[in-house]
């Protein structure tokens, strides 16, 4: 039996006997009305309940006092739940704040929404080939067993403040994200190369001032920040390209429209034949088109 019980069912006898004050007799007829317990004593007990022994030779007011009493004890358990619920539902809430700021922290940040769930654990990846271009550039190539459907790359991501600014601690982010089951059909294992420019210049259009702007390093993320593989960092020793890997850059470089860049890397080479190696986009060399992949950046322009 519930304490809370017990008390209203030694107070019936008082209630019978019309002897508690009216917030008291509120509180009995509310708490007999919503538990059946209680309410099949008062129903059975009818008006043949005894007297209370303990009461019988007291006087209305010795009557009212103890009735008072016992309600005062219902009234503090009643108290004592309430705080308990109010303090474990302030608990529930702190816990979420906490855990939610951690997974916010912790989550790489994508465009992918629901689906970067998806995002390839960085022990899933595995760097293949690593070189430095002639033109200061690292070529990078990753392979992985799974298979992939999307990669997100995050080009030039500069410390607070030093968006429109020189700086030496800008930061390159690779995410890598696996075919989801109904387009792994579709897919291949992982199996890619990359082309990371480490310096850029531009000018400001505020001042005149000359932008540089270097990275830092290069880290591929996997579900969490936590979750990282870093590619490239300052001052690590990379070996040069063999000639190979320069001809596949320089492909890349006129795919992606930097075709300036891929005859300057044709000429650090010593290469006079740039149509065999541009395989069809030599036209557009001659005709100077110059495309270089600028980045407009508000309030400036970096190359």
């Amino acid at each position: 039996m519930k304490k809370e019980c017990a008390v209203v069912q030694d107070l019936l006898v008082l209630y019978e006997d019309d002897v508690l004050k009216e917030e008291s007799r509120r509180m009995v007829e509310e708490h007999i009305q919503g538990c059946e317990e209680c309410m099949q004593v008062y129903e059975n007990a009818g008006k043949e309940l005894p007297a209370m022994e303990a009461v019988s030779g007291s006087s209305r007011e010795e009557q009212e006092t103890a009735a008072n009493q016992v309600m005062k004890r219902l009234m503090k358990m009643s108290s004592q739940r309430i705080v308990g619920g109010l303090l474990l539902i302030v608990l529930i809430i702190l816990i979420i704040i906490t855990v939610g700021g951690n997974i916010y922290d912790n989550v790489t940040e994508t465009n992918w929404g629901l689906s970067a769930v998806y995002l390839l654990p960085t022990e899933d990846i595995s760097v293949e080939e690593l070189y430095t271009l002639k033109s200061g550039d690292i070529y990078c190539r990753l392979k992985s067993d799974k298979k992939v459907n999307a990669w997100q790359f995050m080009d030039w991501g500069t410390p607070e403040g030093k968006l429109l600014e020189s700086t030496d601690d800008a930061v390159k982010e690779l995410r890598i994200r696996e075919a989801e089951p109904w387009e792994r059909k579709n897919c291949d294992a992982y199996d890619s190369a990359f082309i990371f420019t480490l310096e850029r210049h531009g000018t400001s259009e505020k001042d005149g001032s000359s932008i540089v702007q270097r990275c830092r390093e290069i880290n591929i993320y996997g579900k969490t920040k936590k979750d990282k593989l870093t590619i490239w960092e300052k001052g690590q020793i990379v070996k040069e390209a063999p000639e190979e890997v320069e001809k596949e850059a320089i492909q890349k470089y006129v795919e992606n429209g930097q075709i300036a860049k891929a005859v300057r890397e044709c000429e650090m080479m010593g290469w006079d034949d740039y149509e065999e190696i541009f395989e069809g986009f030599y036209s557009s060399v001659i005709q100077g088109d110059e495309g270089e992949g600028v980045f407009e950046l508000e309030g400036g322009s970096v190359m």
